[in-house]
């Protein structure tokens, strides 16, 4: 599948959409270990359905020392997941065979752009790509990346030592 004829900008659907979720359902089966910390399935609540919701996000970042899992929402702040998370704390956070009740916090768009600095240094054909798909581009530059992080927002999801989260069924 060529990658470079979709547009993220907009919803996916058809074969494309069923494609992209393929990971939600390799996670919710227990088989996350298959991704490593490279994937997180976030369990959210539908902001005006109350339905739980599944969404598999690319970590941007593992900080090891705050053990915090930072991901941004590639289609800006207008994501469904994230404005569900904005109006509702997560249910539930899976990465690897680990699933547990997530603290959450929105990183400023200075955090969010030195982070986003470090994933493209450690991931720079991925980068590339990926904001190509989303319609980004910048100079390259910190303040440059800054503004753009303001137009994709960046949340951090850190492990409160729950190592059990509830059932939303």
């Amino acid at each position: 599948m060529d990658l470079g004829r979709w547009d993220f900008r907009q919803r996916p659907s058809g074969l494309f959409r069923r494609v992209l979720h393929l990971p939600d359902l390799v996670l919710r089966h227990g088989l996350g270990f298959l991704f490593g910390e490279r994937l997180l399935l976030l369990t959210h609540v539908g902001r005006v359905s109350g339905v739980p919701r599944y969404t598999t996000l690319e970590v941007a970042e593992h900080d090891r020392l705050s053990g915090e899992f930072l991901v941004v929402s590639g289609t800006g702040p207008g994501a469904d997941w994230y404005r569900n998370v904005r109006a509702h704390p997560a249910a539930s956070i899976t990465v690897g065979r680990r699933t547990w009740v997530p603290e959450q916090r929105f990183p400023s768009a200075a955090e969010a752009g030195l982070r986003f600095g470090r994933y493209e240094r450690r991931h720079p054909r991925a980068a590339r790509r990926l904001l190509a798909l989303m319609g980004q581009s910048y100079d390259g530059s910190d303040s440059a990346r800054e503004r753009m992080m303001e137009q994709l927002p960046m949340v951090a999801f850190s492990d409160t030592g729950s190592t059990a989260a509830p059932s939303l069924t």
